[in-house]
């Protein structure tokens, strides 16, 4: 066989493969599903949501942010608009201090996403200080709800390998 034959012979089952490659329509290939979204970081989203809320004074957006189990309590329990304590601290902005993790059921809780959120808070005078706070987001109707929310201690940080699943697993007392 001479080069001129083979040469050919290669572009057919290269131009083969390349059609079987590409076979099917454009509206076949268009209706796979579209890829996840990532459930960790739409739960952390809502979580700074909720946190931004809450150092904001704005109870009404915060409770409207949690659990429906949780949210006539908050709602109960924050009646009325805060007027803002122009005496208060300053508030830095909320960040998301770790990546969230999966946080399994209490007897008070569903499983849910662990989302650790952080901000400063500096009364005048005073130094800076961070505040932590580990929310329990569960997910209901395809939206991600404030379920729990806990102060989280420094021995949370210093010694637990999951600082969320620790701050949330406390039972009331």
């Amino acid at each position: 066989m001479t080069a001129r034959p083979r040469t050919a012979a290669l572009g057919l089952v290269l131009l083969a493969v390349l059609a079987a490659g590409c076979s099917g329509t454009t509206s076949e290939k268009n209706s796979a599903p579209p890829p996840a979204a990532d459930p960790s970081a739409a739960a952390a989203d809502r979580a700074r949501a909720y946190m931004r809320a809450v150092v904001a004074d704005d109870w009404t957006t915060a409770c409207n942010l949690m659990s429906a189990a949780e949210r006539t309590p908050c709602h109960g329990r924050h009646p009325t608009p805060e007027p803002a304590d122009p005496s208060g601290p300053a508030i830095g902005p909320v960040l998301l201090d770790r990546a969230p993790t999966r946080v399994p059921a209490t007897s008070e809780h569903p499983a849910g996403w662990g989302v650790i959120t952080t901000h400063t808070v500096t009364w005048p005078g005073k130094p800076a200080r961070a505040s932590y706070t580990a929310l329990r987001m569960t997910e209901a109707g395809g939206t991600w709800w404030v379920e729990q929310r806990e102060d989280v201690a420094d021995s949370d940080l210093l010694y637990s390998g999951d600082p969320a699943a620790s701050a949330l697993g406390r039972v009331a007392g």
